[in-house]
């Protein structure tokens, strides 16, 4: 999974992707380097239990690849995303904008005042202009060739969508028509996270700048994060992190609760698999059926399919291994049209 960080300048996007990632990026550059990449591990307290009960020769979590796309100011005000953010946020899975709600005299907004509502707006409409920008070059093209059809057509209601003012994520689609706009990697289509990045004076007070109520109403959802403090706490031993956060007030551990919020915006879950070579975990989307989670591991699994050898987590637990699980009648065999449960451990059974 690559998500991609957007925001304003000065909004603390890389503060926030270093108290993420555990990275040391360089805040501040604004546009003068290229985006900042960290790989971070998915925590997983089914991988830990497993890994201590199995004890594997290796451990694997699911990962997530967080993309810091730096602003550049010299594109003026009113815009954000130059043509070589753009290349990489093509190639995302969802974004995230990162949006200033603390208010500091030493480090100006650059549109003059904090007003997150508006930030959101105006970023969420310059997606919206690029994604409108290819569409009106993709009908001309089509119109000029004289092959109007359903591509045609699907990209005039697009088009109005857009003009209408709303997000190509809220157009309704089916399958078909996912499959067919996939190719445009349009950004205003990406599922579309707000991370609203308070100052310290916020901290417990019921929506200080109006952004909850703004994040309901367009059905985005939203974590609400100290930036400044979140890095700091980032910054200590891992055993000491969690009663500092219960001292300030930050609650649960910040990277688990962005993981899980972009878990769920995407519909993602994980299945597992479990032996001494290795446990790992597998990333799907929720609804996936067993033989295409069978290609997640290898397009081998997939192409010799035979049937999937599932047992519940809380069951292989309590049984030690596959083998166990299976005199114990805890082994269900599935074909494959099963569609995968969150937490099943599977052995793939296969012949090619």
């Amino acid at each position: 999974m690559k998500i991609g960080i957007i925001g304003l300048a000065r909004s603390g996007k890389t503060t926030l992707f270093n108290a993420l990632s555990g990275a040391h990026a360089a805040v501040g550059a604004f546009g003068s380097r290229d985006a900042n990449v960290a790989v971070i591990k998915v925590p997983d307290a089914r991988v830990d239990r497993l890994a201590a009960l199995v004890k594997p020769k290796k451990t694997t979590y699911a990962e997530i690849q967080f993309i810091d796309i730096a602003p550049n100011e010299a594109m003026g005000e009113k815009k954000v995303l130059d043509s070589a953010a753009l290349t990489h946020l093509k190639n995302t899975d969802a974004l995230v904008h990162v949006v200033r709600a603390f208010k500091n005299e030493d480090v100006m907004h650059p549109l003059g005042s904090v007003d997150p509502v508006r930030d959101c707006r105006m970023l969420e409409e310059e997606l919206q202009l690029t994604d409108l920008i290819v569409i009106e070059k993709r009908i001309e093209r089509i119109e000029k060739e004289h092959k109007k059809g359903s591509e045609h057509d699907l990209l005039v209601r697009c088009r109005a969508h857009i003009e209408g003012g709303a997000p190509l994520r809220t157009l309704p689609l089916d399958p078909h028509e996912v499959h067919d706009l996939a190719g445009f990697c349009f950004l205003s289509q990406k599922p579309l996270m707000l991370l609203g990045n308070y100052g310290e004076e916020s901290i417990g007070t019921p929506d200080p700048s109006g952004l909850q109520t703004f994040a309901a109403e367009s059905r985005l959802p939203l974590i609400d994060l100290c930036g400044e403090m979140e890095f700091e706490v980032a910054q200590l031993p891992e055993d000491e992190r969690q009663a500092f956060r219960d001292d300030l007030g930050l609650g649960e551990e910040s990277r688990t609760r962005f993981i899980q919020a972009a878990y769920d915006m995407l519909g993602l879950m994980s299945f597992l698999t479990a032996g001494e070579p290795e446990v790992r975990a597998w990333t799907i989307r929720k609804g996936t059926k067993a033989v295409d989670a069978a290609g997640v591991i290898h397009s081998d699994i997939q192409r010799g399919f035979i049937r999937a050898e599932i047992v519940g987590f809380d069951h292989f637990m309590q049984a030690g291994s596959m083998a166990k699980a299976r005199e114990q009648g805890h082994m269900r065999l599935e074909g494959k049209e099963y569609i995968f449960q969150d937490g099943d451990i599977v052995l793939f059974r296969f012949n090619v």
